[in-house]
């Protein structure tokens, strides 16, 4: 019997995969029969400290104390209005409507694409002023009546356009 259980190991760890696979299976095997132990056999005792059983016994001839308790028939509050200390109102308009922009604003338009520069372009992309920006994607929004998108692009060339007004900037000839 010694000899067929030394054979039997040779074989098991012979094989690296089958000695793994039957490691794992023994380990699986090992907590499906600690689970069965542990359901098959709960513990039926249970210890409580003193101070708990002390606690019970003095609430058992204590006599229940009945307090009425009145409720509103509506609440004092409303639940769902806003409160005008969080949320201030500050003007009757939504915003939803655009501000009518002076020529003054045309100008701050014009200085703030002045202050643009192209600095590369491939396919329906180009770099302005370090920010990959894509055909059709805003190029920058500040107080400006219309926002700056890039709508078109050409060789060296970009345009930008906020409404009805077109800009083109171009890539400066590489100074030697």
């Amino acid at each position: 019997m010694n000899k067929k259980m030394r054979l039997t190991w040779q074989r098991l760890i012979a094989d690296r995969r089958r000695f793994g696979l039957f490691c794992a299976l023994l380990m699986v095997g090992l907590l499906l029969w600690a689970r069965i132990i542990v359901i098959a056999r709960p513990p039926r005792t249970a210890v409580a400290a003193p101070e708990i059983e002390v606690s019970t016994e003095t609430l058992a001839t204590v006599k229940r104390l009945v307090l009425p308790v009145t409720l509103e028939t509506y609440p004092a509050n409303n639940p769902f209005s806003m409160s005008s200390v969080a949320f201030p109102t500050t003007s009757d308009s939504t915003d939803n409507k655009r501000p009518q922009y002076a020529n003054t604003n045309i100008k701050a338009e014009q200085e703030l694409v002045a202050g643009l520069t192209l600095e590369a372009t491939m396919g329906e992309m180009a770099v302005i002023n370090g920010r990959v920006i894509k055909l059709g994607q805003v190029v920058i929004v500040q107080d400006v009546p219309d926002p700056l998108r890039l709508t078109g692009l050409s060789g060296r060339t970009v345009i930008i356009s906020a409404g009805d007004r077109r800009y083109e900037l171009s890539i400066a000839p590489p100074s030697r």
